[in-house]
This record gives structure tokens, sequence and C-alpha cells, in this order.
């Protein structure tokens, strides 16, 4: 079971597997006075680094100035903020940093999706219609009517609506493409001869 509180697990070095807990803080270095007392870790120094509680979830290291420096993920640092996971190097020991149970973000559950007779019926919402809650507020309502898919817009009126073509019937959708041929010659006839 993991801790309640926010912890160092050490990965590598003499004390592999030890785990220690961060309450307000705790310091690493050679001396037997810090926390985690690393004497035979060639490459720390006396007083090497610090974590510490910042506020509830959140915390950080910081190097006191040691010769070899603290890295955090591979990267030499002089002060960070931890993530769940980052692994600290001071000299040949590792460390990973760990939330506790009671810190660690809450997984948000994902949204339910209604089926199209819900929708249809009224029972639901449309994702993305406004209220919702399916995100994208300004996302104009959507409509089903006889197979085709219609958007208006609140101010735009009838001049708004919009057939999508790819949700026709058969015949309706071949009647549509040829209008809209029909339409497109007709404009460029009538542009060729005012030339």
């Amino acid at each position: 079971m993991l801790p309640a509180m926010a912890h160092l697990v050490i990965e590598h070095g003499p004390l592999t597997g030890k785990i220690f807990p961060i309450e307000q803080g705790l310091t690493l270095g050679r001396e037997a006075h810090n926390t985690i007392a690393m004497p035979d870790n060639k490459k720390c120094s006396r007083d090497h680094a610090k974590v510490w509680r910042e506020s509830p979830g959140r915390y950080s290291v910081a190097d006191l100035g040691s010769t070899n420096g603290t890295l955090v993920n591979d990267e030499k640092i002089s002060r960070q903020v931890l993530k769940d996971g980052d692994v600290i190097a001071i000299g040949e020991v590792t460390l990973r940093f760990e939330l506790g149970v009671d810190e660690k973000p809450k997984a948000k559950a994902p949204p339910t999706r209604a089926s199209l007779a819900e929708v249809l019926s009224g029972k639901a919402p449309l994702a993305g219609a406004p209220g919702s809650g399916g995100g994208a507020g300004d996302m104009p309502a959507i409509e089903v009517k006889q197979r085709v898919l219609q958007y208006s817009k609140k101010a735009a009126g009838p001049a708004g609506m919009k057939i999508d073509v790819s949700q026709t019937a058969g015949a309706t959708r071949w009647i549509l493409i040829l209008v809209a041929l029909g339409v497109a010659a007709g404009l460029f006839f009538a542009i060729q001869s005012l030339f």
C-alpha cells in the first residue's frame, strides 16, 4: 500500500528500497545530521540538497551549492518543483519522488454518451449543444430532420441554413449536386458574357 504522504524512494544506492516521508521537508548529504545521510557517496557534498513541501500537493527540490550538482530527470537544477515520478540523482544515489495517495490528482470520470434515441426523444442533450455540458458552448445547435443535418445560427435566420450533402438520401443527394452544378455553370456563362 502506498503511503498517504509524499515521499522519496531510494532506487539505487546503499539504502535501495527505503522510503523517506517528506512531511515538512528533508535534507540530503554526506554528513550524519541530514535526514538522508549518504556517507559513502563520494560525489555527494556534505549538505547537498533539500526537498520540502510548499503547499498541499506541491513539493520542490533545491541544490544547496553542491560541488557535483543535483539532477532531476537527468537535468541539472538549482531549484525545481517536483512532479509525481520525478527521479532525483545525487552522486551515485537515485531517488524517486512520489506523491502520497491522498495528494494524487483524482481521475475525472469519462463523459457519458447519449444514444441517438435519447437525443431524439429529448431525454438527453446533444454533445456540444449549448447547455449540454459537452464543451464548445458556442457551437451552433444541431437538429436532425429527414436525415439532413441542418446547421442554424441564432442570428443568421434562413440565410444561415446549410445542408450537409453527405447525410442526404440517394436521389436527393444527386438532385442537390445537379442544382449546384447548374448554378455554377450559369454563373460561369454569365461572367463569360460580360467580357
